[in-house]
């Protein structure tokens, strides 16, 4: 996976940053790992070894720099991990699972043991689960020390710790400084005060526009709002009082900024992994439309609108439902049928699969068959036998959708575009997409086949296209009264 040396020597001469969070170099005189963007003196060749990921440097006993900070670095994209067992671990490990479960725990949560899931994390990434686990933890709560005002026992819990003296114990033997030593050197300003805010660097391109437009359709009133180049989510703090506060993410300076207010309780984890779901930052835009923009149907649009991301599911429950609500209708029609379930059963929040469970959805105004098919996925999910999350494998899901009587192939595969998040689901049977390709479903799936493993993404410059000539016909329309 790591590239070859002669080409980590390139980059790391150049601090091309195209390589940032592909790599990471280490220097055995001083025993501290970098980014390959690091301002510092590079050293002399034969004193440097590079690894994968920041975990295999620091198994390796070598501790993180002060100067690039490698917790700020890019993330590594999906694609270049050719395991998808690895890929679905990450996933998990980022939401926070090792915080509270076991590594055969995650094993078993992926079908496979404990040994051979460490057998496969260490030839992806060089080190084990487990590793990269505490190493996640480590540059949060770092990340926590230089970019908020967090009290140390507040970091120590959104980082995942158990304890604060775990976290002292943990900053200490990595860094040689106590977290109040790192604070009082700390080179990046906090991003503000009274809120949780950390910023999230994207690779570029990333077409805000896009992602943002998407969003900003589909809003739930009262759940989230999108406002320009700003996404607001409700969150839920308090189950006991019902007190609620607002996740904000906003685009600036070619990142994503991310701020929750500091005076509450969340998963701080579980909320940075669900902001990288649902605006797809680990992809790697480069590599899709290398591919999709040499495509002769493809090519123009991907000129037009370069780095378009596929964005993924806030809470997989309510993007099933929401996409069962938007069965032959249109999106603002279900979005519609999706504000009279939140009214009906909701209390200001999305229902949950147990209220919806034992509900007849129907009654808000909707096909019967549709109604009882999001009583039945309410039920799977409550029981515990249908999971929506990334973590799931694509055809697995897609099968146990279809299974559910009312539930639809283009349902199951847009639910496998925006919650598996695979980046070669493809709903064939979408109507945009055969009305763009003027095509039949079995033709669009052979016409597809070119796209893989990017199908996802070219489904998304599809609808950019479609909605692109809505506008030239609106416009061309509005001249034509003119005249």
């Amino acid at each position: 996976m790591i590239p070859t040396r002669q080409v980590c020597e390139r980059a790391q001469l150049s601090r091309d940053p195209r390589f940032d969070g592909r790599f990471f170099t280490a220097v055995l005189t001083t025993g501290i790992y970098c980014r390959p963007v690091c301002p510092a003196r590079r050293p002399s060749a034969k004193n440097v070894r590079y690894y994968p990921s920041a975990a295999a440097a620091q198994e390796a006993g070598y501790r993180p720099c002060l100067r690039c900070r490698p917790e700020t670095a890019r993330r590594l994209p999906e694609w270049s991990i050719s395991s998808e067992v690895v890929i679905k671990g990450l996933r998990l490990i980022d939401g926070g699972y090792l915080n509270d479960h076991t590594t055969v725990e995650l094993a078993a949560r992926l079908n496979i043991c404990a040994r051979h899931m460490n057998r496969l994390f260490h030839s992806e990434l060089g080190a084990t689960a487990h590793t990269l686990a505490r190493v996640q933890r480590l540059h949060l709560a770092k990340r926590l020390i230089d970019e908020s005002t967090l009290g140390f026992a507040e970091i120590a819990m959104h980082a995942g710790y158990g304890s604060v003296r775990r976290f002292n114990s943990e900053l200490k033997s990595t860094f040689s400084r106590s977290p109040g030593e790192l604070r009082r050197v700390r080179t990046a300003a906090p991003l503000g005060k009274g809120s949780l805010s950390l910023r999230l660097p994207v690779r570029l391109p990333y077409n805000r526009n896009w992602v943002f437009g998407f969003l900003r359709r589909r809003t739930l009133a009262g759940v989230e709002s999108v406002d320009d180049l700003e996404y607001r989510r409700k969150l839920t703090s308090s189950p006991e009082n019902g007190t609620q506060s607002w996740l904000t993410v906003r685009w600036a300076n070619d990142a994503l900024c991310v701020s929750v207010p500091g005076d509450i309780k969340v998963d701080l984890a579980d909320c940075l992994r669900r902001v990288r779901r649902v605006f797809d930052l680990d992809a790697d835009s480069e590599a899709v439309d290398g591919q999709l923009g040499g495509d002769v149907l493809l090519g123009p649009w991907v000129a037009g609108a370069p780095g378009l991301r596929v964005p993924g599911a806030w809470d997989g429950f309510e993007t099933a439902v929401r996409a069962i609500l938007g069965q032959q209708v249109s999106v603002a029609r279900a979005t519609v049928l999706a504000a009279k379930l939140i009214d009906r059963y909701g209390n200001g929040s999305f229902p949950t699969p147990e209220r919806l469970a034992t509900e007849t959805p129907a009654e808000i105004g909707m096909p019967g068959n549709r109604g009882r098919a999001i009583s039945a996925l309410a039920q799977a999910v409550a029981s515990g036998r249908l999971l929506l999350d990334e973590s799931v494998d694509n055809a697995w899901l897609q099968s146990r959708l279809c299974a559910i009587p009312g539930i639809g192939p283009w349902t199951a595969a847009y639910a496998g575009m925006r919650i598996a998040k695979d980046p070669d689901a493809f709903p064939e049977s979408d109507w945009v997409v055969l009305k763009m390709l003027d095509a039949t479903p079995r033709q669009a799936r052979l016409m597809a086949q070119a796209w893989s493993p990017w199908r996802a993404y070219a489904v998304m410059y599809l609808w950019w296209g479609a909605e692109e000539r809505r506008k030239i016909q609106v416009a061309g329309k509005a001249a034509g009264l003119a005249g």
